[in-house]
């Protein structure tokens, strides 16, 4: 992987899959498996596919109830090149009252409540119709039960569906996927329809609590209750402690989870130590000042009625990221940052992780998702990866909808990426997955020739797409990541270790951040930190530094 992130969370999560070849896979049809069992909130359970894993859905995903996927040869092949990949899913459509809050979760619920149409949106294929449909009755619950023909890389597919009619207002369906060739589908068939078959009614369980801890604040016990429900709803799925997180995992591996919650305690130490709260407190103050100076000086008079409403629409979205649902402060807050654990690479992307990716920090849903990597990179992977997240994570509460150039905000990431673990405490060490490729590029680099670094002076003002790789040098996003760390790592440690450093550089990072965090301008930000730079100095210094001091 060349990147801790290759894809930010910026509101619309675009995951292209290409498949260049696909070898012949040995998937076989479904055996029918255990229960899927909710008996906390709609009140069912239904057999699903013997070894295949269970996907809960992601924050605020209202049909979804979960995904299941088989745990290896996760596709059959319907041409050459044209696979199938296979899944069960597990979809409510809740139509209890929005003035009750629409159930335990609280959740306004969506209008759309026709599973025709969340197959459309959510099935990968395209022009999906009705083949066979039945109404029938499983188990004293009423059900109709449908075949789909579906459409993937010009070949035909199945899906098998049944809506059962739960409650009055609520329904469920389970809806599968497989090949549309008779001989195979039949074997399909079997196992799904054996599975549908077994759909029961349950009585809805009080769920116990665990209740408030000494020292919660009202918020931690609200956030904590959420995750009780939702793990008592996910199969495999368990809810950990510590003093400022919340980590839930499918991962039975107590050791690895114990010390990945002392490793997040202790990275927020070092955090705390370079990101003060007092600090923060102070430059939001700032920033709500010059805030309200702004708005009240903008004069929308001159623009036209479109423009006027565009500006208004843009303050009302400014002011919607700085807001929370509750009146909770940061810090409170930070205190309970969630942390998702997968517990391998499949169910990570399975779950929406980007390509290439790691891990993620979601600031739309409020949680840092990653998986133990224990089978793949290592362990060491693992926590590089975590300390990078979660400082996005930390930031994120402290200071809001303030956004970094990428070669800060990464580039920091990468820095705490570099932190080992020794003695129950970390240790600053330069991160190894970026020296050898900025020290090979700062050899390659050819001034007025083909350049593979990024003349820092420029590197400081790349936009977030420039930086990951649509820029005019045609530097990808894994050399100006390394470029991003070895700046940040240059900045920080540099002073007293190397003859041409010029103490005039030794307050550019706070100034950067100072000036961000109380202007919200990031071209501000720059013109302050860097005022007077001479950048041929700075940059010889930085090669000088990262070739011969690391």
């Amino acid at each position: 992987m060349q990147t801790l992130r290759t894809a930010r969370w910026i509101g619309v999560l675009l995951a292209v899959l290409a498949i260049v070849s696909v070898r012949p896979a040995s998937a076989q049809a479904p055996k029918v498996g255990d229960y899927y069992e909710d008996a906390i909130d709609i009140g069912f359970k239904i057999k699903m596919p013997d070894d295949w894993e269970f996907t809960p859905p992601q924050p605020g995903e209202d049909q979804l109830i979960g995904k299941y996927s088989p745990t290896t040869n996760k596709y059959i092949l319907l041409a050459p090149n044209v696979p199938l990949w296979l899944e069960a899913n597990l979809v409510k459509f809740d139509r209890r009252s929005e003035e009750s809050g629409g159930g335990q979760d609280g959740a306004a619920r969506p209008k759309d409540q026709r599973l025709d149409k969340w197959i459309e949106r959510n099935l990968r294929g395209s022009k999906f119709r009705v083949d066979q449909e039945k109404d029938r009755k499983i188990n004293k619950v009423d059900a109709t039960e449908y075949l789909y023909v579906g459409e993937t890389g010009g070949e035909e597919f199945h899906v098998y569906a049944v809506l059962y009619r739960v409650r009055p207002d609520v329904d469920v369906a389970v809806v599968f996927n497989g090949p549309a060739d008779r001989k195979k589908w039949r074997k399909y068939d079997t196992a799904f329809s054996k599975m549908a078959k077994s759909f029961k009614a349950l009585e809805v369980e009080k769920i116990e609590y665990s209740g408030a801890r000494d020292g919660d604040s009202s918020f931690r016990t609200i956030k904590r209750r959420q995750l009780e429900e939702e793990c008592a709803k996910t199969p495999g799925w368990e809810l950990y402690e510590t003093d400022n997180y919340f980590v839930i995992t499918d991962n039975d591996d107590r050791q690895f989870i114990r010390e990945l919650m002392e490793r997040l305690e202790a990275i927020r130490q070092v955090y705390e130590e370079l990101y003060p709260w007092e600090a923060a407190d102070r430059l939001r103050a700032i920033a709500a000042e010059n805030r309200k100076k702004r708005e009240a000086e903008e004069d929308l008079g001159d623009l036209s009625p479109e423009e006027r409403a565009k500006r208004q629409l843009e303050k009302e979205l400014r002011k919607q990221a700085r807001s929370t649902t509750t009146n909770a402060s940061p810090r409170d807050l930070s205190k309970c940052s969630v942390v998702r654990i997968f517990k391998n690479k499949n169910q990570y992307h399975e779950y929406g992780g980007p390509p290439g990716s790691a891990g993620y920090w979601a600031a739309f849903h409020e949680e840092l998702v990653i998986y133990d990597d224990k089978q793949g990179g290592g362990r060491d992977d693992t926590w590089s990866v975590l300390n990078h997240e979660a400082f996005h994570q930390y930031i994120f509460y402290l200071y809001g909808s303030i956004a970094p150039h990428s070669w800060y905000n990464e580039g920091t990431g990468d820095y705490f990426s570099g932190y080992e673990y020794e003695h129950k405490r970390f240790k600053l060490k330069p991160f190894a997955w970026r020296v050898q490729t900025i020290k090979q590029a700062i050899k390659d680099d050819e001034p007025g020739g083909k350049r593979a670094i990024v003349p820092l002076k420029e590197l400081v003002r790349y936009s977030q797409a420039e930086y990951y790789g649509r820029n005019g040098y045609g530097i990808g996003g894994g050399h100006n990541y390394a470029q991003g760390w070895s700046f940040i790592y240059f900045l920080r440690t540099a002073k007293g270790e190397t003859s041409c450093w010029n103490d005039d550089w030794d307050g550019i990072l706070d100034t950067y951040f100072e000036t961000l965090a109380s202007t919200e301008d990031l071209d501000e930000a720059v013109d302050v930190a860097f005022a007077g730079v001479d950048w041929d100095a700075m940059e010889e210094c930085w090669k000088q530094y990262i070739l011969k001091g690391i």
